[in-house]
């Protein structure tokens, strides 16, 4: 059996501009929304909290300390990493003339 073509996206230049202007408009009320909202002291969370762990959950003190060790964990290896990059710029030039002397050393040494 032959497959059915899928219809196509094409749309005219008017449907396409006219969808344009209306994300734009949305977007420019949202904001005037929100600025009027932060001028009357309302505050929106788009993000929900998070409920943290019941104290009914068996080993709880347990999965904390884990939770705690990976994030430490993930701090030093960040840590690590940014004095690896330190490390890392270091020895290259920041301007043209450290450069240029660099470069008239390597030379040096190569010959």
């Amino acid at each position: 059996m032959v497959k059915k073509k899928g219809k196509s996206k094409r749309i005219t230049l008017k449907d396409k501009y006219k969808i344009q202007r209306r994300v734009v408009e949305t977007h420019r009320k949202n904001r005037k929304q929100a600025k009027r909202d932060a001028k009357a002291g309302i505050v929106r969370h788009d993000k929900k909290k998070d409920p943290g762990i019941p104290n009914s959950w068996p080993f709880k003190q347990e999965l904390l300390q884990n939770i705690k060790h990976e994030k430490e964990r993930m701090e030093a290896k960040k840590q690590e990493e940014k004095e690896r990059r330190k490390q890392h710029q270091k020895g290259k030039a920041t301007n043209l003339t450290e450069l240029m002397m660099q470069a008239n050393q390597k030379k040096s040494e190569f010959d």
